[in-house]
């Protein structure tokens, strides 16, 4: 039996809805996909700037200067950021210097030394090579000490040495202008130096 044109009507309208629907899932397919992607190129962004940070940070670690001329690095390093070619293309990728940070009231760049104490006398070993440089000399069968108002004292008394334990910490930011990916790492570290070399904590 043929069909009638109502019911030919009724047919094209139902194949209509039908394909908007599949187009409409097509749509949302395509479209998780794309989100997908671009989730996935972000995070590996993200990694390459986070990447580029600790490799930043671990040259900076690699000397006391970060430490003991504080100013000085910071300057270096923002005058010449850090330049990395993540995909080893020749070209740099991302860039990291010292961000401002915020920190108790007072905002600017670089490493902040949190707190220091200077190390007792009776805390160090002669034999150790990172100890020995805390004391003045040797005398009388004991390790003498520069203490306070520049008196000297002897091992084993209530004085303290040359060097005091410092704590720190700094923020690095990697930036990559291709991708506008900013990264900030943040570092906490310690290190020994010489308590005169050592700013104002804050």
């Amino acid at each position: 039996m043929a069909m009638t044109s109502r019911e030919r009507g009724s047919a094209l309208v139902v194949s209509l809805i039908f394909l908007l629907i599949f187009l409409i899932m097509a749509l949302a397919v395509y479209r998780g996909s794309l989100t997908s992607a671009q989730v996935i190129g972000n995070m590996q962004w993200r990694n390459e700037a986070i990447a580029s940070a600790n490799v930043a940070i671990d040259s900076l670690l690699s000397s006391a200067r970060i430490a003991t001329e504080a100013d000085d690095v910071t300057l270096e390093v923002n005058t010449a950021p850090f330049q990395y070619d993540a995909n080893a293309d020749g070209k740099t990728d991302v860039t990291v210097n010292f961000p401002p940070v915020t920190l108790d009231g007072l905002t600017r760049p670089g490493p902040r030394c949190l707190r220091a104490a200077p190390v007792p006398v009776a805390k160090l070993d002669p034999d150790k090579e990172e100890d020995a440089g805390c004391f003045v000399s040797s005398s009388a069968g004991g390790l003498a000490v520069e203490g306070a108002g520049g008196a000297s004292a002897i091992s084993g008394s209530s004085a303290v040495s040359l060097c005091s334990n410092s704590e720190w910490t700094m923020t690095v930011r990697a930036t990559d202008p291709t991708t506008n990916t900013n990264v900030d790492v943040v570092q906490g570290f310690a290190v020994r130096v010489p308590t005169v070399a050592i700013p104002v904590c804050n």
